[in-house]
């Protein structure tokens, strides 16, 4: 019998599709929806489906479905009978995967929205014989469906921070309903097992498994790019402010003009975690520095002339940090307005040696951060004042950012345990021994 909550929310959903199609084609309009895939979110397949078992990921976006890929290569190589469908929700994410390269076996699908007919299109074509959630993007009706089809479901690599645990809290009858459907919940830290355990989860399904992101591969690399840029930079001093919202390019830029007093050739590499923040961050860097960057979307190059050079471009992150030896990750200035900034993922930057700064605002990662800052991998500024000091500090001193890069790879030797369990856990669900291929 289902649960009143979910009974409440089910009926709703089932009005709910010309609400949905409307959305979908307003977001089109957009540039926020890719026209060309709409049916794919109606559930209509663009794809033969594979012979063969087949496992459903679904990630929100991009950074959900980027943590991922270590899992989805180790499952292939451990059962290479084992089809992949990845769905992801946003056009950003399906663009990054694209620019990234997929490995061999995996489809990228858009989701269903999450009303009765495109769910059940989508999981008439897939059969999918199991599902596995990246963090915490339930869609009711979804997961009701496949419970209601019997496919085992794990939930991996959750977290529920302040924000998003007071929220389902108001609706933990719902929420309740929808993890008694998961065989298993893998969380992040203790804090998210403690709070899933307050929303319904009972002891056996809920397990700390730490954080999927630390044990993922390094963001691929784009040689040919990288390599005409370290030829364009040559042997300037160079830093990269990465994942950046859009209010905190007038502060990191000041903090740069600062740090040049002192390294006249100091190159800033802006990276805008949205590249619609792109052109204002142009206008902003010509206004302090007399003239506009050189902007990757534009195949530009910097020339010894730019004080900036604006990494505007999708899935090439890792070839920012490779260049870069030092980089502030944004998102974490305390900033006057809303929202609150809460802090972007720093594993990325150590996995490539790019000693990490930051802000105060790390609230969606802060066990990550603490751990980090604790050991001396990361160093933590109250606030941007402190940026430039710390850069020329940093970039004169190569023994300190050695230093830096060594405790943050002691700092992620300690996280990669989250990939062999959360391996066991889909395994128990699919079958195979759980263990991560060798490198």
């Amino acid at each position: 019998m289902t649960a009143p909550a979910l009974a409440l929310y089910l009926a709703a959903s089932a009005l709910s599709e010309p609400l949905w199609r409307f959305s979908l084609q307003r977001r089109a309009r957009r540039g926020k929806e890719d026209p060309s895939r709409l049916p794919e979110r109606l559930g209509h397949a663009a794809t033969a489906r594979p012979d063969g078992p087949l496992v459903w990921f679904h990630a929100l976006g991009i950074g959900e479905a980027g943590a991922m890929l270590s899992v989805l290569r180790a499952l292939r190589a451990e059962r290479p009978d084992v089809q992949v469908l990845l769905t992801t929700n946003t056009r950003t994410g399906a663009d990054g995967l694209a620019k990234m390269g997929l490995p061999d076996g995996i489809i990228h699908h858009y989701a269903p929205i999450d009303a009765p007919a495109p769910i059940a299109r989508f999981l008439d074509h897939w059969r999918p014989d199991a599902f596995v959630l990246a963090e915490l993007d339930l869609w009711p009706r979804m997961i009701h469906s496949l419970n209601g089809r019997n496919i085992p479901m794990l939930m991996v690599n959750a977290r529920l921070t302040d924000r998003r645990f007071a929220g389902r809290l108001r609706l933990r009858p719902l929420f309740s309903d929808l993890l008694a459907m998961f065989q298993t919940i893998l969380v992040q830290d203790t804090l998210s097992a403690t709070r899933m355990a307050q929303l319904g989860a009972t002891r056996g399904q809920v397990r700390v498994a730490g954080l999927l992101k630390a044990a993922a591969a390094p963001l691929p690399d784009h040689i040919d790019a990288r390599q005409a840029l370290t030829a364009a930079i040559a042997r300037r001093p160079v830093w990269c402010a990465a994942a950046t919202e859009a209010r905190e390019h007038a502060a990191l830029l000041a903090a740069h003009a600062v740090a040049r007093e002192t390294l006249p050739d100091l190159l800033m590499i802006l990276a805008p975690r949205q590249l619609t923040d792109a052109q204002a961050a142009s206008d902003l860097a010509k206004a302090t520095f007399g003239a506009p960057p050189p902007r990757r979307s534009l195949d530009e190059l910097p020339t010894p002339a730019d004080s900036v050079f604006l990494a505007d471009s999708m899935g090439e992150m890792g070839v920012w940090y490779r260049l870069a030896p030092v980089s502030f990750i944004g998102h974490s200035l305390d900033l006057v307005g809303d929202p609150t900034l809460t802090g972007k993922n720093p594993f990325e930057a150590a996995l490539l040696g790019s000693v990490i700064l930051h802000g105060p605002c790390t609230g969606n990662f802060s066990e990550s951060y603490a751990a980090l800052d604790q050991s001396g991998a990361a160093i933590a500024l109250a606030t941007t004042q402190d940026l430039p000091a710390t850069l020329v500090r940093l970039l004169t001193h190569p023994q300190l950012l050695a230093q830096h890069a060594q405790r943050a790879e002691t700092v992620l030797d300690q996280a990669r345990g989250a990939l062999p369990i959360t391996l066991q856990s889909l395994f128990a669900l699919i079958g195979g021994n759980g263990s991560p291929p060798r490198t």
